[in-house]
């Protein structure tokens, strides 16, 4: 479940982060005026300016998130990478601080009110350098918690990787290794070969690798996955299953073309009428 909806899910998750976070922030800043005898602000502008600030930063971290994607950090170039970092800081905070006063003085003019965000240069300048202090902490600690949530998913569901990527043709010819696949989960590293393989399902942006009661997520699509191991035995049988035919025991199809494969193992699997032909 988690699989299939992991990008729903997560933005449910950092949404809700965003929004309890601006309703503590827009309550303390209430409560800080409410402090003294006469309250100098209405009731709504603390949650304008604190929600304000919060949906623009949930927006930014959502493209944040893709930037880490394209431009993830090389250890091989550091001082590149962390030159490239730096520009992607400076984007990120001159585009929370256009949001937050555009956003503002959206709501002030609905509210029949004018929002200042400075009026003087001295005064832009120093809003300015306070609101950019502020954005580049802000980006090293969502840069931190991305790359914190993206390594404890992966270690939870698993992660199988292709190994032999870096070594000559030659030599991926002539040896095993092609037909390997190194497995990280929970801290611990090992190998297993893609004959065991039984049977494989989409699921999200993983497949899911099934070996006897095991089961090992890999980022991949059937495409590419099927193409790179187009010498083994494993074929497409439904959009979302594929199977490995020395596993395969028997099959019984429906009058519509439609079937269910069973496995050796007892286990069964879905077969579509447009895969059917694969079995041939």
């Amino acid at each position: 479940m988690f699989q299939k909806n992991q990008s729903a899910i997560t933005l449910v998750l950092i949404t809700a982060y965003f929004l309890v976070n601006g309703f503590i922030n827009s309550t303390t800043v209430l409560m800080e005026f409410m402090r003294s005898d006469q309250v100098s602000v209405e009731m709504w502008e603390p949650f304008t300016w604190e929600f304000s600030s919060a949906i623009g930063s949930l927006l930014l971290v959502i493209v944040l998130a893709k930037w880490l994607q394209l431009y993830p950090w090389n250890w091989q170039r550091p001082a590149l990478s962390f030159s490239l970092y730096g520009l992607m800081a400076l984007a990120f905070s001159a585009a929370h601080i256009a949001f937050m006063i555009l956003s503002r003085e959206l709501v002030y003019v609905l509210m029949g009110r004018e929002y200042e965000f400075a009026v003087v240069f001295e005064q832009w300048r120093f809003e300015l350098i306070y609101e950019l202090r502020k954005d580049i902490w802000s980006f090293v600690f969502f840069v931190i918690a991305i790359w914190g949530y993206r390594y404890i998913v992966a270690q939870w569901l698993g992660d199988a990787k292709e190994i032999g990527e870096d070594i000559p043709n030659e030599q991926q010819q002539t040896g095993k290794s092609s037909d390997l696949l190194l497995i990280k989960k929970l801290g611990r590293e090992f190998l297993i070969d893609k004959n065991k393989i039984e049977w494989i399902e989409a699921s999200g942006n993983y497949l899911n690798l099934h070996v006897g009661e095991d089961v090992f997520p890999m980022r991949a699509t059937f495409k590419s996955f099927l193409a790179a191991n187009a010498h083994l035995t494993f074929k497409r049988v439904h959009r979302s299953y594929a199977v490995n035919l020395n596993f395969v025991d028997n099959l019984t199809l429906a009058k519509s073309g439609d079937g269910v494969i069973q496995l050796s193992s007892g286990k069964t699997v879905k077969m579509s009428r447009r895969y059917k032909l694969s079995l041939d």
